[in-house]
């Protein structure tokens, strides 16, 4: 009973999330549409605590640093999608890229180490894409269950 108490529905946090940051960091000179699409489902208290931090990192990341020339159609997209306890988290957006830090063009900043932070904390992993036509950053939580060997 008391970790039913604990849970809280994640599509509902990330949403009210979403509607806080678009209100703050969003005006009528610099549009950018910001959409949350997510599944239902709950997680732990402590978790959507985390999940929240990694979201308001990304999406602060991408409206500093993913438009840096007014974009028509400039889009963030936050994906939260469910199956059982596997969840996956996608921020998104079709900005211009993230610089190549392999090719030492800049060191990964406190926002990357805080991400890499909280996603162990979720014991998740995150995974970086980035090119041209934007960047997209993945946490995943992966449980796997066992299934009983079959014979033949």
């Amino acid at each position: 009973m008391l970790d039913q108490d604990l849970r809280v529905i994640a599509a509902s946090r990330l949403t009210k999330l979403y509607e806080t940051l678009a209100r703050s960091m969003i005006s009528d000179s610099r549009p950018i549409s910001l959409e949350v699409v997510a599944d239902p489902g709950s997680v732990m208290s402590r978790e959507a605590v985390s999940i929240g931090l990694v979201v308001t990192e990304l999406v602060m990341n991408a409206l500093k640093h993913a438009f840096p020339d007014a974009k028509t159609d400039a889009a963030i997209l936050v994906r939260y999608n469910v199956a059982e306890t596997d969840w996956k988290l996608t921020v998104s957006d079709n900005g211009v890229g993230k610089p190549d830090v392999s090719a030492g063009a800049t060191k990964p900043g406190l926002g990357t180490s805080l991400i890499k932070a909280l996603t162990r904390q979720l014991d998740a992993v995150v995974d970086t894409a980035s090119g041209p036509q934007g960047t997209e950053v993945s946490i995943t939580h992966a449980t796997f269950k066992s299934k009983p060997a079959q014979v033949q």
